[in-house]
């Protein structure tokens, strides 16, 4: 099993998306997805993405996971950037997967990795 800590909030220095949609949460103004300023977003809705326990290119001398998310186009889990290797941006990067989805409990929200928006 892969050890996993909440992080402290400096932690969410690295993670865009992470500290994008909290602080939107705290404010009570998440965004209403608007299609035309990404398709990526209109191509790629939230789905159950189920609820994985493992960064898949994650090694045991890493530092601990954080949060996981789930790659839309071909279902890669990867840890998030604020887990020191940054697997799901990684990901994103060499594959030029666009979308990701949070994999934690009780999020739906995704990340457009090219137009830098939350969905």
């Amino acid at each position: 099993m892969l050890r996993r800590h909440r992080g402290d909030p400096d932690d969410e220095r690295h993670d865009k998306p992470l500290r994008l949609f909290r602080q939107l949460a705290r404010s009570g103004q998440l965004p209403v997805y608007q299609p035309e300023l990404c398709g990526h977003l209109d191509e790629m809705p939230a789905r159950d993405v189920g609820h994985p326990t493992t960064c898949e290119d994650h090694l045991p001398t890493d530092e601990p996971v954080v949060h996981l998310r789930v790659c839309l186009t071909c279902g890669h889990v990867g840890c998030c950037d604020s887990s020191v290797p940054r697997h799901a941006t990684k990901h994103a990067h060499a594959t030029s997967h666009p979308v990701i989805q949070s994999a934690e409990v009780g999020e739906s929200w995704r990340w457009c990795y090219p137009d830098e928006l939350l969905g």
